[in-house]
């Protein structure tokens, strides 16, 4: 089961890489942000172009009658988002904590790999006591 962010339009793209992973028959989750807080809930989706519309912050998540949650323990492979990554796994998001508090969530043995441009890939991000790293960062 891949969680894999649906991206905004300055992050590295997913929408086709959501589409192919369900094409080989891959379970996909996409976050959801949980409406009153700043928590992320997962959701899986069979078919992006017909279940996911824009949400909270614009970003597209499951339309509220799709939802068909997930508990962060289930998943197998984590796909996340940011603004910039260092080379230790760090990243910079917006700066509401979403992703933090949801990876926190995460068993320490689920691979989480961050998605980044080679632009935003730095030698060392500030970070604070909450902060987890991803275990592997991709920059293309």
């Amino acid at each position: 089961m891949v969680f894999c962010y649906v991206a905004l339009p300055y992050e590295v793209q997913t929408w086709r890489l959501i589409e192919v992973m369900l094409a080989k028959a891959k379970r996909v989750v996409v976050p959801v942000v949980k409406p009153g807080t700043r928590l992320l809930a997962c959701s899986e989706i069979y078919d992006p172009n017909t279940e996911l519309a824009p949400g909270a912050f614009g970003v597209w998540e499951p339309l509220p009658a799709l939802r068909r949650p997930v508990a962060a323990g289930r998943i197998d492979l984590a796909l996340i988002p940011g603004l910039a990554f260092d080379r230790e796994g760090y990243r910079l998001g917006h700066g509401l904590g979403f992703f933090d508090r949801w990876l926190e969530r995460l068993p320490r043995t689920t691979p989480t790999v961050g998605l980044s441009y080679a632009c935003q890939l730095f030698d060392c991000l500030p970070m604070a006591a909450h902060d987890r790293a991803v275990t592997q960062v991709l920059a293309a």
